[in-house]
C-alpha cells in the first residue's frame, strides 16, 4: 500500500479534537485493534486504566510502559501536535527515541485516526502513576540499536477507504493492529524479517514463545483458515482445531472490541498475503 504524507494538516491538528466521532472512533481503536492497554493498561485488558508501570521487553530488555493518561505524568500538558510527533517519528518531546520494536507502524496512522486516538486519550480521568523511564546509553544506542532506521512521517496522512477492502486490511494489519511487530519474520544483520512468516521469539513476563506464521500458506501458514475462521479466532482467541491462544501473547482480547467489519477486512487481507 503506498501512502502519501500531504503538505497541509487538517485544522484539528492545531487543537484537541472534541467531536462524538472523533471519541467514538478513538474508543473503539485503544481498546480494540490498537490495543493500547494491552502493553499501557494497569492490567492487559479493554478498558483498564492506561496508567502504565507494566513490565514490556525489546532488544534494550525490560522497559516499563508509560502512562498515557492526561495527568501530570502522562500526557496532560501535552499538545495534539506534541502527540503526533510521537507517533510519527518515534521520538517524544523531551527528544527520547521510544522503543521502535513496540512503537514500529503507528507513524502510518492515518491523521483521522490519530486525532480520534488523542480525543479519547485526553477524554479519560487523570491517573497520577509516576512510572521511571529507562536511560539507554549511547554505546548501546550504537551496538545493539545499530541497525534501527530512522523514521520520520512528515505531513498529512490520508485515511484509507473501507470500501477498497485489501487496501484498508492491510492498514489496519500494519498500521493499527500492526501484526508485523511479533510475526514477521526475526530480523538479520542485513534485513528486516520476512513478512508475516512468523518465527520471531516474543517475551513477556509469563516467558517466551515463538510467534508462528500467519501468511496464506497451507504448509506453514494459515492457509487453511477460512475469512471467518480468522474473524472468530480475532473474536475468541480459538483456533479452527479449538486451542486457544494464551492472551499474554496475544491481544485477542481487545481484537473482541473492535468493529467486526473491521476483522472482516484484516482477515480477507490476510488471505491475500502469500508465503510459499
Amino acid at each position: 500500500m503506498l501512502l502519501a504524507g500531504c503538505s497541509s494538516p487538517p485544522p484539528e491538528l492545531r487543537t484537541r479534537p472534541t467531536s462524538g466521532r472523533y471519541l467514538e472512533r478513538g474508543r473503539s481503536l485503544v481498546n480494540g485493534l490498537a490495543a493500547c492497554g494491552f502493553c499501557h493498561g494497569e492490567t492487559a485488558a479493554p478498558y483498564a486504566v492506561l496508567r502504565g508501570g507494566r513490565s514490556q521487553y525489546d532488544k534494550y530488555g525490560e522497559v516499563y510502559a508509560a502512562n498515557i493518561t492526561p495527568s501530570r505524568y502522562g500526557i496532560g500538558d501535552w499538545t495534539t501536535q506534541e502527540i503526533f510527533q510521537v507517533f510519527r517519528s518515534g521520538v517524544n518531546r523531551e527528544g527520547e527515541r521510544l522503543s521502535p520494536e513496540v512503537h514500529r507502524g503507528f507513524e502510518w496512522l492515518a491523521d483521522e485516526d490519530l486525532l480520534a486516538v488523542v480525543a479519547y486519550l485526553k477524554d479519560l480521568p487523570a491517573d497520577d502513576n509516576k512510572v521511571p523511564r529507562r536511560n539507554i546509553s549511547a554505546l548501546d544506542r550504537n551496538t545493539t540499536g545499530f541497525f534501527d532506521a530512522e523514521r520520520e512521517v512528515r505531513g498529512y496522512v490520508p485515511a484509507v477507504s473501507p470500501r477498497y477492502q485489501n487496501e484498508y486490511g492491510r492498514y489496519l494489519l500494519q498500521h493499527v493492529a500492526r501484526c508485523q511487530s511479533c510475526h514477521d519474520g526475526p530480523p538479520s544483520i542485513l534485513s528486516a524479517g520476512a513478512y508475516l512468516v512468523g518465527g520471531r521469539t516474543i517475551r513477556s513476563t509469563k516467558g517466551e514463545k515463538v510467534a508462528p506464521a500467519i501468511t496464506n500458506s497451507e504448509v506453514y501458514g494459515i492457509g487453511a483458515w477460512s475469512v471467518s475462521s480468522i474473524v472468530e479466532y480475532l473474536m475468541t482467541g480459538r483456533t479452527p482445531d479449538k486451542r486457544f491462544v494464551d492472551p499474554e501473547f496475544c491481544p485477542v482480547g481487545f481484537y473482541r472490541m473492535a468493529d467486526e467489519s473491521d476483522l472482516i477486512a484484516l482477515a480477507r487481507y490476510l488471505k491475500t498475503v502469500s508465503g510459499d
